[in-house]
């Protein structure tokens, strides 16, 4: 398959994927950006770096990506959608979580395990957000 091929898949894969599991009906500007991360190799699935040209379409997915596992698929099964993050703000991210989980501990708290620990917000807005884990019943 020839490169141009690919993408003209790629585009409709994600269309499909708005649409399907999303309900976003996208129009023909709509995809600023499209192209698979890191060197082409016919074994192995690379990232698709998706850009919108509306800032709002990308926070309508991102906020309603509990829908990627309530639909259930098949087609879509085992894609994950994530932000796509300069290496500076991943580091910024792990150091604040980093941090909490150390003040968490600290202040003689439960165990950190017993938590997840999530950066929202944007810019100087961060923030830390703790949440506690589900406790999985067993049937006896």
């Amino acid at each position: 398959m020839s490169a141009l091929e690919r993408k003209v898949n790629e585009k409709q894969f994600v269309t499909d994927l708005l649409d399907a599991v999303f309900d976003v009906k996208l129009e023909e500007n709509d995809i600023e950006k499209l192209y698979r991360l890191g060197q082409y190799s016919e074994d192995k699935t690379r990232p698709l770096l998706v850009g919108f040209k509306n800032n709002d379409l990308k926070q309508l997915v991102m906020s309603n990506l509990r829908k990627l596992k309530e639909r259930q698929i098949d087609r879509f099964r085992g894609v994950s959608i994530s932000h796509d993050l300069h290496p500076q703000e991943r580091d910024e991210i792990k150091r604040m979580i980093q941090k909490a989980k150390d003040e968490h501990v600290g202040e003689g708290s439960d165990e950190a395990e017993n938590f997840r620990f999530r950066v929202v917000g944007q810019g100087q807005r961060k923030k830390v957000l703790l949440i506690r884990k589900h406790a999985r019943s067993s049937s006896v």
